[in-house]
């Protein structure tokens, strides 16, 4: 499967698809088979498997907060791990905690199919998706710009830390007064960028005219259809199933 010859709309469609699925589930079987389909289908999209760690370990502090956060606050159900007489974790809380992280993975897996892909190619499917063009700029120019300020964030805390500036080991009003004298320059930068970029675009013209023309127009093919029809029968399915009831049909 070469996801890169795919459709930019069949690529949007694949993880809304796969996600709209993860929340509807609710068996871990389910879930679990879920979250390998969408393993596979980036694995075989052309993904390298140091990229997927990448994405997941920036996430990973996130995920393991989850987890606690719905073993410790969901108090139904019979107790699981208890200390001294309190009851720390139940069945209901770990429950809850595996499906939200199953959930959380499968959405992080199947949003990398996006990265498969050029961004021009993606805005050029939101607009004959009949998004508005503005729409579909600004959303494609905020995912632009998250890597870029992860980067420039990167960079000021290492300039920082070489000039002495301490973030470990140190009390609570230290740590915040210095990550304070790292965002500031932060979102300084990201102003600055945004004026910029702002500015080339009223250069261009952009906003002159209501609907805007391209050079080119993304056409369906065969096995764009294909991929299509699957992954919508997949998830008429998962809507068939949470409907009626049959969980573990």
């Amino acid at each position: 499967m070469d996801l890169q010859r795919l459709d930019p709309r069949v690529k949007l469609f694949l993880p809304l698809a796969i996600s709209s699925a993860a929340l509807i589930l609710r068996p871990y079987t389910s879930l679990l088979a879920l979250l390998v389909l969408s393993l596979l289908i980036i694995l075989a999209g052309g993904v390298r498997p140091g990229v997927i760690w990448m994405k997941l370990r920036a996430l990973l502090g996130l995920i393991v907060m989850l987890f606690i956060l719905q073993c410790l606050f969901s108090r139904s159900g019979e107790p699981t791990l208890t200390l001294s007489g309190l009851t720390l974790v139940t069945d209901a809380g770990l429950h809850a905690a595996i499906s939200v992280n199953l959930r959380l993975l499968i959405i992080i897996l199947s949003a990398l199919v996006i990265i498969i892909g050029e961004t021009r190619d993606y805005l050029l499917a939101m607009t004959q998706c009949r998004i508005p063009y503005e729409i579909a700029f600004m959303v494609l120019a905020a995912l632009r710009f998250i890597p870029l300020l992860r980067e420039e964030a990167r960079d000021v805390l290492t300039a920082a830390r070489m000039r002495g500036l301490r973030t470990r080991k140190t009390g609570l009003r230290s740590q915040t007064a210095a990550y304070i004298s790292v965002v500031i320059p932060v979102v300084a930068g990201a102003i600055r960028r945004a004026e910029q970029l702002s500015t080339a675009m009223e250069a261009r013209s952009f906003r002159a005219f209501p609907r805007r023309t391209s050079m080119r127009r993304l056409q369906m093919r065969p096995t764009d259809w294909i991929y299509f029809a699957v992954f919508s029968v997949i998830i008429a399915a998962c809507f068939v199933f949470a409907f009626l009831g049959w969980w573990y049909f």
